[in-house]
């Protein structure tokens, strides 16, 4: 009888990995991945000044992976000197959640702070939080829950300045200024506390001490005049309502304002000198305009009003979808045929052919040499070819349909936007764009003649 003689295998370090972790040479711990940093500081002196420290993102895929997304990301802002995704130091074929990103001066790297980033449903829907490290300024990562907040009140604010101008009958004939169209309405907002504040709400956390994101249904809000969601989600109010479908229930006008009169029909007065108050510092500024922008409602029914505000919600919904997007496959170069089916066939493996099918099949399952099974085959695969073709030619109309409507919807906004920025720069130079005509200056002319007659 022969026996081999082989000796046990002992574990030289304790290690989960399958080298040492002390040099036998410097006797120095050994990393072999990279030198996490502790802190801002070491940050800055391993990745460079223009660092961007990314927080929470997705675990389940390599490092590189993710470093090609952010970097296709954040390349639109600049030039990208530097990114790095740390892997798991249990497992270094996944991102453990913390990358660097450096770019080539500062402000490159601050407006790429100021960018929201949230990754899609394949992803988990991260929202990622940054930090610049040179500064210390941070974004806010719950700009997206924010947004959200802001989009259910716009929702409300049409809706209130519709019914309110729609029982005014002097509204609807002669509409209001726009520098006053939310002095008679309320929007919440939010009261952020500290977290040691007593009426702050704690944050639950779940399996393995892991916080639970619940949005911002729980937080505090307060009754403040309406402005702040229009002004953060469209910068203005005439953005807002020359955004379709809000064209549908608000119609802008310019009101040309009569220098006989001291009060106009829009509400607008000539104010005096000694008024301090916002609404006369407003009116103050619009005393020496000619003509005013004005905003009336439209006549719908109530069933149309909230139809259109529904569309309105989609459309602030998908407002804000898109700006959360990553479109990090944009510019990328086209891979030859044969790669990209052999790629496809990697994410998504197509069927085998029916004649490869039947062979798997029992006999006593059919006659899979039979002519009639195969002529049955035949007429099915004809009929599934014709199908498809109707599907495609379906998605297609669909699809031109929809970039139509698109289209029209965008051309419609930016007819609205040049007719308002038109009104806004009545007056600027002593003439009206686009209503300079002699017609209109021998008009003019003629008030402030009689106007002058009526005050000898």
């Amino acid at each position: 009888m022969k026996w081999q003689f082989t000796l046990p295998y002992v574990r030289e370090y304790e290690s989960l990995h399958h080298y040492p972790d002390v040099s036998r040479i410097t006797g120095q711990p050994i990393n072999w991945y990279h030198g996490e940093p502790q802190d801002g500081y070491d940050g800055m002196r391993i990745y460079g000044d223009h660092t961007l420290k990314l927080h929470g993102m997705p675990m389940g895929k390599t490092p590189e992976y993710m470093q090609e997304r952010l970097r296709r990301f954040f390349a639109k802002f600049g030039p990208v000197r530097q990114c790095r995704a740390e892997p798991h130091p249990m497992d270094p074929y996944q991102c453990e959640g913390t990358a660097y990103v450096t770019f080539d001066d500062r402000k490159t790297a601050l407006k790429a702070l100021a960018a929201p980033l949230k990754f899609p449903a394949s992803l988990h829907d991260k929202v990622v939080s940054m930090k610049h490290l040179e500064s210390g300024k941070t974004n806010d990562p719950d700009y997206y829950e924010k947004s959200k907040f802001w989009n259910r009140q716009l929702k409300e604010l049409a809706r209130k300045l519709h019914m309110l101008m729609s029982s005014d009958p002097s509204l609807c004939a002669e509409g209001r200024p726009v520098a006053l169209i939310g002095t008679d309405l309320l929007e919440r907002e939010l009261v952020q506390l500290p977290s040691s504040s007593p009426g702050a709400t704690r944050i639950p956390y779940g399996r393995g001490g892991v916080p639970i994101s619940r949005g911002l249904h729980d937080s505090l809000t307060r009754l403040v005049p309406a402005g702040p969601s229009v002004h953060r989600r469209f910068g203005s109010w005439e953005n807002f309502l020359t955004t379709p479908p809000m064209d549908e229930l608000f119609t802008m006008e310019v009101k040309h304002l009569s220098p006989l009169a001291e009060e106009s029909d829009t509400g607008v007065k000539k104010p005096t000198e000694h008024e301090g108050s916002s609404p006369a510092l407003i009116k103050s500024k619009m005393a020496n305009v000619d003509s005013v922008l004005v905003v009336r409602p439209r006549l719908v029914t109530a069933v149309q009003r909230s139809r259109i505000l529904v569309r309105l919600q989609n459309e602030l919904r998908q407002r804000l979808e898109a700006e959360f997007s990553i479109w990090w496959r944009e510019g990328k170069v086209e891979l030859p045929e044969y790669t990209q089916r052999r790629v496809d066939w990697w994410l998504h493996k197509p069927k085998l052919p029916m004649s490869i099918q039947i062979m798997s099949r029992s006999k006593d399952h059919g006659r899979i040499f039979d002519e009639r099974f195969l002529f049955k085959m035949q007429l099915k695969r004809k009929r599934h070819e014709e199908r498809k073709e109707r599907i495609d030619e379906i998605k297609e109309a669909r699809t031109g349909e929809m970039e139509s409507s698109k289209k029209a919807r965008e051309e419609r906004r930016q007819k609205a936007i040049e007719e308002v920025e038109k009104a806004k720069c009545v007056g600027l130079l002593g003439v009206s764009p686009g209503l300079v005509h002699d017609g209109w200056k021998k008009l003019r002319a003629s008030q402030r003649q009689s106007g002058n007659a009526v005050r000898e």
